[in-house]
């Protein structure tokens, strides 16, 4: 006798508009001025497993996955994910394994530069999550600082 296994996931969804009000960064590694308009998404996973998270907008988006501190001057720095272009018209899609009861950072930028627009964040997974903007300094260390001696 054969048994199948059928594994439900929830989709938690997330809108959002980028404008001359989000946060500015930089994901050019040859440049440091702050050109992109992007949003900070803290993430908290209710159960442990595999997540995709995926982008729609009329604009190419890139997304940023980070644990702990990162800076704005350069999103590359400390990612533990991240994707351009990957998924259907120019979005991102990107697949974590996450445990039980963690917050991480979703950024979410455009690939060129000032651009505006509506956006939204589709997560699917074994349980629903929750998603809020962050504010520059309420959850993450935004900018690195180097002392010199």
């Amino acid at each position: 006798m054969y048994s199948i296994e059928t594994r439900k996931f929830a989709q938690t969804k997330y809108s959002s508009n980028l404008s001359v009000n989000s946060h500015k960064c930089n994901h050019n590694k040859e440049c440091r001025l702050l050109n992109f308009y992007c949003e900070m998404i803290e993430i908290h996973t209710k159960e442990e497993g595999l997540y995709t998270i995926t982008s729609d907008s009329t604009k190419d988006l890139v997304g940023y996955i980070h644990k702990n501190n990162f800076t704005l001057f350069d999103l590359n720095i400390n990612k533990i994910g991240s994707d351009y272009n990957s998924h259907d018209n120019n979005q991102f899609k990107i697949t974590l394994y996450r445990q039980a009861n963690i917050s991480f950072l979703l950024i979410v930028t455009t690939a060129q530069e000032l651009e505006q627009g509506e956006f939204s964040i589709t997560i699917l997974g074994p349980s629903i999550v929750s998603m809020r903007y962050q504010s520059k300094f309420s959850f993450f260390l935004i900018f690195s600082v180097k002392i010199y001696r």
